[in-house]
């Protein structure tokens, strides 16, 4: 997965419409869903550590904080794809306003 074609076909940033629509396009739909698919497998792992180790209290607390930061994670980035939906929404009127959620590139 290359972003560099995403951002010659970008064109020119001339405005705040087509930066949020940069951003968009190329975290929104591009980055974002690998960094959830990498939140997520942290989360999971945490939980494996957490549950194959009940006597070794140094590795479930290793557990805990994988499921920690997992979930914080998950949380800043649905977040910040929420906010650029928002911000796509106030700064490109006359586009259409439909939420698209995020998905890998085909």
């Amino acid at each position: 997965m290359s972003i560099i074609p995403v951002v010659e076909a970008a064109g020119p940033i001339t405005n705040v419409t087509t930066l949020i629509q940069f951003l968009s396009d190329t975290l929104a739909n591009s980055v974002i869903p690998l960094l959830v698919t990498v939140a997520v497998a942290a989360f999971i792992y945490g939980i494996i550590q957490y549950f194959l180790n009940p006597d070794n209290e140094e590795k479930r607390k290793a557990g805990k904080s994988f499921m920690i930061w997992g979930v914080v994670s998950l949380f800043v980035m649905v977040s910040f794809w929420g906010i650029v939906n928002i911000l796509q929404g106030t700064f490109t009127q006359g586009v259409s306003q439909e939420v698209k959620m995020p998905k890998l590139p085909q």
